[in-house]
């Protein structure tokens, strides 16, 4: 069965309906946003699904699919997110936020426990906040606005704000926000190495790691003491490592995977499972992941450095053509920091028309003009081991594109994650292929690219080494208006002033696929689809 592509637009909300003076959520609210199964849900049963590979199982150090799928099945966070993108109980059964909007106080269910059966305490929450705001990707930009996060009692948290946070509640999921205990991670370790982050791991979710083998994969086993009661109905849950995606599509077609999300099909193989009785292969789901790929370039380093050079690459390369061929029409062109489908999305930004001729006049006016055997200048293009659906079909087309101009590109494919994010993390590289998520809020998935501030040694925050004050104050505006009109007019400034700086070149969003197979009920389906914790899941026989 083929489910239709249907655009997902997160709901806009006013502060009023955002941020009551007092909005306490009743843990009974939690079973009312649970998915009603059509039939009785079955307890047992081992689900098979995939892993491309990973480095950390613990969402505070690190962002992406890889560590997030099964990240949020090993952490609970305070909340989860609907598929109305509404915050709705999860480890904190209510909470209140003040009329001004400065302070939200979380109440913990009680007797939640990590899997080593250690109390889950608000001393934990206080740790796993300020360890995301140390040392995640984009920890400052969800919650450098937090002054304090106090514990007056074991089962409460006060978060206190300098400023409002109009997407802070999305920022307290598990993928974003997961609990981890203090007792395991607070031994004053490095966070980002710990050694507790893939062996030993302790957390507090639905699942608890069974086997981790970087090699062969991740086996998850149910948490049966998890806080919610006969939750969650899955014994096992099967990660073999399987990074080939055509691989994982024979073995979705044979029936050896049950479910995959962040599926990394070829058109060609959508093409052939959607024909495949009893699949179902869909796109739904990823409504607020918003992913978007981009040509990363080291600003630091000429010819990088020079803006004219970036306009020149962005005239030479024609996303509209990779779009319609190369991912034979599944794939959108991007046309800037934001994916189509999110909220604040700005139309009509400046674009750079596909023109060789323009492009080579650019670059003799820049100083590269072509010498005597044809050849302007060279580069390396680091194409990472993920996704490689999409970067290596967009690598080739931009090596043979630019070779038109007398630019010599030298694909350097990484061997896998591990070493493209050192070398990407550390600054070493010239260009690369890249791509990020979204979210719901610019806050959340955008600001990381773009701050002065967040020019880090970690993966996707601004290891492109983007910096203008301008820029700055516009973010700096953005993250804190709660009006949603004039939040969008400074995320529309936002948007045009990253494609006139051409801080990267977009390529086509992603064809995000998710695909299962007729045992697979309650198939993670919301608005962070696998990302989402998946106790709900159950399997017919």
């Amino acid at each position: 069965m083929t489910r239709p592509i249907r655009p997902t637009r997160p709901p806009m909300h006013g502060a009023r309906a955002l941020l009551p003076a007092r909005a306490v959520l009743p843990a009974l609210a939690l079973l009312a946003a649970l998915p009603a199964a059509a039939q009785e849900p079955v307890r047992g049963g081992e689900l098979d699904t995939f892993t491309s590979g990973y480095r950390t199982l613990n969402p505070a150090v690190q962002s992406g699919a890889a560590t997030g799928v099964p990240g949020s099945q090993i952490f609970a966070g305070l909340v989860l997110i609907g598929a109305d993108y509404q915050a709705t109980p999860y480890l904190a059964e209510s909470w209140e936020i003040s009329e001004d909007a400065l302070a939200y106080t979380f109440h913990l269910v009680p007797g939640a426990t990590f899997h080593d059966g250690a109390p889950i305490t608000a001393e934990d929450v206080a740790f796993s906040l300020e360890t995301v705001r140390a040392n995640h990707p984009f920890g400052q930009a969800m919650f450098g606005q937090v002054e304090t996060v106090e514990a007056p009692d074991p089962q409460t948290v006060v978060v206190r704000l300098s400023q409002p946070v109009p997407g802070l509640l999305l920022s307290m999921q598990p993928l974003l926000l997961p609990i981890i205990p203090k007792h395991v991670y607070g031994d004053g370790q490095e966070l980002r190495s710990h050694p507790r982050n893939m062996e030993d791991v302790v957390g507090s979710g639905p699942f608890k790691v069974e086997s981790n083998d970087l090699e062969r994969g991740l086996v998850l086993v149910r948490n049966d003491a998890f806080f919610i009661e006969g939750k969650p109905y899955l014994e096992r849950i099967v990660m073999p490592r399987i990074p080939d995606a055509l691989a994982r599509a024979l073995m979705l077609e044979n029936g050896e995977i049950d479910l995959a999300g962040f599926a990394g099909l070829t058109p060609q193989s959508a093409d052939r499972l959607e024909k495949v009785d009893g699949l179902t292969v869909t796109t739904e789901g990823y409504g607020a992941v918003g992913y978007i790929h981009y040509l990363e370039m080291n600003l630091r380093e000429k010819p990088f450095s020079d803006r004219a050079v970036r306009e020149a690459l962005a005239h030479a390369i024609d996303t509209g053509f990779l779009s319609k061929v190369i991912f034979r029409g599944r794939a959108t062109p991007g046309d800037g920091p934001l994916h189509g489908g999110n909220p604040f999305h700005a139309e009509g930004l400046p674009a750079y028309a596909p023109d060789l001729e323009l492009a080579a006049t650019m670059l003799d006016a820049a100083g590269y003009p072509a010498g005597a055997d044809g050849k302007r200048f060279a580069f390396e293009l680091d194409v990472p081991s993920w996704a490689p659906q999409a970067h290596r079909p967009m690598a080739e087309y931009i090596k043979s594109q630019l070779g038109k101009l007398g630019i010599e590109v030298t694909l350097r494919p990484a061997p896998d994650f591990a070493s493209w994010a050192k070398k990407i993390g550390s600054f070493g590289y010239q260009a690369t292929m890249n791509g990020s998520f979204n979210y719901p809020d610019p806050v959340i998935g955008m600001h990381r690219h773009f701050d002065c501030d967040n020019i880090r040694n970690v993966i996707w925050a601004n290891t492109q080494g983007y910096c203008d004050p301008a820029m700055d104050a516009l973010l700096d505006a953005a993250a804190v208006e709660m009006d949603v009109q004039a939040r969008k007019a400074i995320y529309a400034d936002i948007q045009r002033k990253a494609v006139e700086d051409v801080v990267f070149i977009w390529m086509p969003e992603d064809y995000t696929t998710s695909v299962w197979n007729a045992r697979v009920q309650n198939p993670p389906e919301g608005a962070f689809g696998p990302l989402a914790p998946w106790m709900d899941v159950w399997l017919k026989d």
